[in-house]
């Protein structure tokens, strides 16, 4: 939070702010009781109100305080004023050894002094244990007394003999002291500068990470320059994981055992590496002529034995002068390296359906969906971060970046509309209304592509405004029953997209059978590119890139002619994909300077379309005997032996059962119009849905066994009725009404077919999922707004008293009552124990291991109860094999792979 100078903070009176950045804000203070400066820290405004950031905040200041050492900065305490947190420490004055070192390299005796202090500080802290993982000259102070301080503990991480955790896990320091702790492009590009090569994979680091780290900052004070160097990030990465120092820019009268110490601090295999600080305290400790006056001569000494060495290299090399004179190698190209980036643990992919994953176009920082909100990673920082204000959204998707990589763009479900946020988070602005979901979406200029079904290739300024067609659909008649997807803009007035046709027997079918298309937006004059392909992207290598099953083909590409010149060759497999009714993207996305971020897996169909299954509370899934199809809202029978489940595969939407026993074929129940939401009666002899056989969304019921179905409500135009839920006396049938993206529940009194309101229940997120205890007592539904849904229960019939459970929604009564599962967030699940008598209570909830789909809060619950206290569920979407949706893959300098792979000449 921003303070203003002369706020009281306890007992210390604030001066001025320090400094701020994405992770916190320092201020000097005055300690009024003891009259002296100090440093306050505390979390941002968007920070704040994240319980797990404010957690982990008070985690830096209790690691802080073990550590008790002169060249560390000391916490004095951690103060609580209006549920803030600040973290009181040492005020250190001077300048950060990256602003020494700016200045150029340090004097040999200097740059001893300063780096034996640091030395002496991880030792302590890795004593400690505690490992600082950030060490670089920005988090280094140097005080006017040569007194050396280390700073920024915030990534430091308590030592266990547990080393598998994934450093790529750990999020960003809240520890901020000094301006060049700030974020932006210098200081990823410095943090990367010092990542040891196990780090900047994303794997298990240990104190040999600090290690590595300082023999970086050792060689950048004695040279004044970095020990691996690159233009951007990437190129930086990959000189830590494949390149060297120059080890002829350290001075040449360095000792030699410092040199070998410093080469032995980086070395990049880090069983290899040395192991411990006591080694290079060892080391200093060998090495006095080098830190004291009086032995001076030794060391005018070792300069003038180092400088004829150096003199005879010199002369070496002015004796083979001649012979490479006429040849000179060709500059190496960029190295291509690859890092596996973990998603962290209760994260999981959202909104597969469209492009959830994003690189800024000079990529530095990655962006992908998990959990319904966006969570941005710099290649350089060692885990993500969530982007605060895009929570509030429900199941957002089509992630894209801006083109300066400062904003992204995405589509929002709850207003039906595009919006675009900073990267830094807060108040996400709309774009445009845009009623359904985008078919695709891109931002090449200052302007979004995006396509619309039945409307064609829109285009609308980044500023906002109205949206214009730029390519209509096709006209009825003309070339109906096409889609087209994933508009991309190409070099000049053209842009390219994938045409498939309905009339395909399958999505996937459908997409690998497309075909790719350019259209001049000038003459509108357009020609296939690609027969048998979709979701293509432009490299600027010349190349075309595009996707069939789950893998990437390329083909070299004529921008001028806007012609694909050669054959497409396979360069990436096993690229994670959704076959989807109307669309079909390929999980990758590309730089502009070459680097590719994509998410591995098979390709497979869209949600629902895996199969069924038996899940137990341990994660294990059962199939059922039944072939793959587009299943959804599974519901099982009041005696367990059947389950009622809609296949909507476009070629038809009806209700089939099966016998859970796998004794009998599944059979078709309903014909005609769509049919959905099937409900069980009490006596499971009859089942209730939805149907538009007659043109509007009302509910019909017919006998399980099968005869002819009977309207029970009529629904008004623009409403659509869903059945959820029928009391267990057979008396009360609960349905909502859903008009746009709005929904009240009502229940219907079976005896008379009259309706009315269930009390005032509502909710934002289309969906209420209202569900009936086995004793008829209580129904517990989701509703909310758009700050989220929260699961809830009633007694029935309604008094106005409610019960607030949790966050989330989808709930699930356990056959005898005394539980309830429902879905806090996507990716989760969890159960309360509850009682009833003799007041209605709950326990706090307790996490359910899930191998099943369990998102997106504007579906019906994809899952029920069985009769043996497992769960019939869809096995789609985001239950993939294990580890297939649990990582991202990027490959820095991808292009030059692609160029030696598929030749442009």
């Amino acid at each position: 939070m921003t303070i203003v100078p002369g706020a009281r903070i306890g007992g210390y009176e604030v001066l001025s702010l320090i400094g701020a950045g994405g992770m916190g804000e320092v201020y000097r203070a005055r300690d009024t009781h003891l009259d002296r400066h100090v440093a306050i820290k505390s979390l941002p405004d968007a920070l704040r109100a994240d319980s797990e950031r404010a957690a982990r905040f008070e985690r830096e200041a209790k690691l802080l305080a073990t550590l008790n050492h002169p060249n560390i900065a000391t916490i004095h305490g951690l103060e609580h004023v209006n549920g803030d947190q600040f973290i009181v420490m040492e005020l250190v004055e001077g300048e950060t050894l990256a602003d020494r070192i700016a200045r150029g390299p340090l004097p040999l005796d200097e740059a001893l002094s300063i780096v034996l202090q640091i030395a002496e500080a991880l030792e302590a802290a890795h004593e400690a244990g505690v490992i600082h993982r950030d060490l670089k000259p920005a988090n280094i102070k140097v005080r006017a007394d040569g007194t050396v301080k280390v700073l920024d503990f915030g990534l430091a991480k308590a030592l266990s003999n547990d080393s598998s955790t994934p450093s790529a896990v750990v999020t960003n320091s809240p520890t901020i002291t000094s301006p060049a702790g700030m974020t932006g492009v210098g200081v990823l590009l410095g943090t990367a500068a010092y990542m040891a090569p196990e780090q900047a994979r994303g794997r298990a680091v240990d104190k040999r990470a600090d290690i590595w780290a300082f023999g970086c900052v050792c060689y950048e004070t004695l040279t004044g320059r970095r020990a691996f160097e690159g233009e951007d990030v990437s190129d930086t990465l990959a000189a830590v994981l494949r390149g060297e120092p120059d080890w002829r820019a350290l001075p040449k009268d360095l000792m030699p055992a410092l040199r070998t110490m410093i080469e032995g601090c980086l070395t990049k295999d880090r069983r290899e590496r040395i192991g411990d600080f006591s080694t290079v305290r060892y080391v200093f400790k060998k090495a006095p002529s080098l830190l004291e006056p009086q032995r001076a001569p030794q060391v005018q000494q070792s300069r003038r034995a180092w400088y004829a060495a150096g003199v005879a290299a010199a002369a070496l090399a002015a004796s083979a002068a001649t012979a490479v004179v006429t040849w000179r190698p060709a500059a190496a190209p960029p190295t291509v390296a690859r890092f596996t980036l973990p998603l962290p643990e209760g994260q999981t992919f959202t909104s597969t359906g469209r492009q959830f994953v994003a690189i800024s176009p000079d990529g530095t920082q990655l962006a992908y969906i998990a959990n319904s909100r966006i969570f941005l990673r710099a290649i350089a920082d060692v885990g993500p971060r969530a982007i605060p204000g895009t929570d509030d959204f429900g199941n957002i998707s089509n992630l894209t970046f801006s083109p300066d990589g400062q904003s992204l763009a995405f589509w929002v479900p709850r207003d039906g509309s595009l919006k675009r946020i900073g990267v830094a988070g807060g108040a996400a602005v709309t774009i445009c209304p845009v009623p359904t979901n985008p078919l695709g979406m891109s931002w090449p200029d200052a302007t979004i592509l995006f396509s619309q079904s039945g409307t064609g290739i829109l285009r609308v300024p980044e500023t906002g405004g109205k949206p214009e067609v730029v390519v209509p659909a096709a006209a009825p008649g003309d070339e109906g029953g096409l889609i087209m997807f994933g508009p991309q803009q190409l070099p000049g007035d053209a842009v390219m997209f994938s045409v498939a046709r309905t009339t395909a027997i399958s999505a996937i079918d459908r997409w690998d059978k497309a075909h790719i298309v350019v259209q001049s937006l000038r003459s509108g004059q357009k020609h296939t590119l690609i027969e048998g392909g979709s979701d293509a992207r432009y490299v600027s290598t010349g190349h075309l890139l595009f996707a069939r099953g789950g893998t990437l083909f390329a083909v070299p590409f004529d921008s001028n002619r806007l012609q694909a010149t050669g054959t497409p060759v396979p360069v990436l497999e096993g690229v994670r994909r959704n076959f989807a009714a109307n669309t079909a993207p390929a999980h990758a996305a590309l730089s502009s300077n070459g680097s590719l971020f994509y998410v591995p897996g098979p390709a497979f169909l869209g949600a629902g379309q895996s199969g069924l299954g038996f899940a137990d509370r341990k994660g294990n899934v059962e199939m059922l005997k039944l072939s793959p199809e587009a299943f959804g809202v599974p519901r099982v029978s009041p005696d367990g032996t059947q389950v009622a489940y809609v296949i909507d595969d476009e070629r038809q939407t009806d209700i089939w059962v099966y016998a859970l026993s796998g004794t009998s074929a599944a059979r078709r129940l309903t014909f005609g119009g769509k049919n959905r939401y099937p409900v069980w009666s009490a006596d499971g002899l009859r089942i209730a849905f939805q149907s538009d056989r007659e043109a509007d969304a009302g509910i019909w019921w017919q006998p399980a066994a099968g005869g002819p179905a009977e309207r029970l409500t009529k629904a008004d135009q623009g409403v659509a009725h869903v059945p959820t839920s029928w009391s267990p006396d057979g008396t009360t049938l609960l349905f909502e009404a859903v008009r746009g993206s709005e929904a009240s529940l009502r229940m219907m009194t079976m005896s008379d077919r009259q309706t009315a309101a269930f009390g005032d229940v509502q909710s934002n997120s289309i969906t209420i999922g209202a569900t009936f205890s086995p004793d008829g007592r209580w129904v517990a539904y989701q509703s909310g707004g758009y700050a989220g849904d929260r699961t809830f229960v009633e007694p029935f019939p309604p008094t106005g008293t409610k019960f607030q459970i949790g966050r989330g929604g989808r709930p699930l009564w356990s056959r005898d009552g005394k539980e309830l599962f429902f879905v806090p967030l996507p990716g989760q699940f969890v159960v309360v124990g509850v009682t009833t008598r003799p007041a209605f209570a709950f326990t706090t909830p307790t996490p359910v291991p899930r191998s099943f789909p369990s998102a997106d809060p504007t579906l019906q619950r994809p899952f029920d109860m069985a009769g043996d206290g497992r769960f019939v569920v869809v096995t789609s979407g985001e239950s993939q094999p294990a580890g297939v949706a649990s990582r991202m893959e990027l490959v820095l300098n991808w292009h030059e792979e692609l160029k030696q792979r598929v030749p442009t000449r």
